[in-house]
């Protein structure tokens, strides 16, 4: 049927449950922040920083809920705070040593989740869903 919305339930299960193993491989690694909402900010944060403003506009969450995420990982020593060169009224938001090695093992737990879902789909299904998948995005 046509007006089934089982593909977008079935990818929106995917996806949750891709979000799940991926918060569970970082906590094991050693980045427990991972298994809340703070764990998201550091996805959105460039080598350079990021104003706290523009921070807030890239998450699309209030200033409020932000600075409180912002505030769990500055005290978990991730992430500092200091004036932005750009305008001195504004705080940028840096990754500290610790947020940059937290960024570098994101990366090595998609690899390894990637390697995962190919390995339970096959290497032709799972070469064709994310054929798909570019498409739609």
């Amino acid at each position: 049927m046509a007006d089934d919305p089982r593909f977008l339930a079935h990818l929106t299960v995917a996806a949750a449950e891709a979000r799940r193993a991926f918060r569970t491989d970082m906590a094991a690694r050693g980045f427990p922040w991972h298994l809340n909402a703070s764990g998201e900010v550091i996805a959105h944060l460039p080598p350079a920083g990021l104003s706290q403003a523009q921070l807030v506009a890239s998450m699309g969450l209030s200033k409020q809920a932000v600075q409180q995420l912002l505030d769990q990982l500055e005290a978990a020593g991730v992430i500092r705070r200091e004036v932005d060169p750009a305008d001195r009224r504004a705080r940028r938001v840096m990754l500290t040593e610790l947020g940059r090695r937290d960024r570098d093992a994101q990366h090595a737990a998609l690899i390894a989740l990637e390697e995962q879902m190919r390995e339970r789909l096959g290497k032709k299904l799972f070469a064709k869903l994310d054929k798909a998948l570019r498409k739609l995005g």
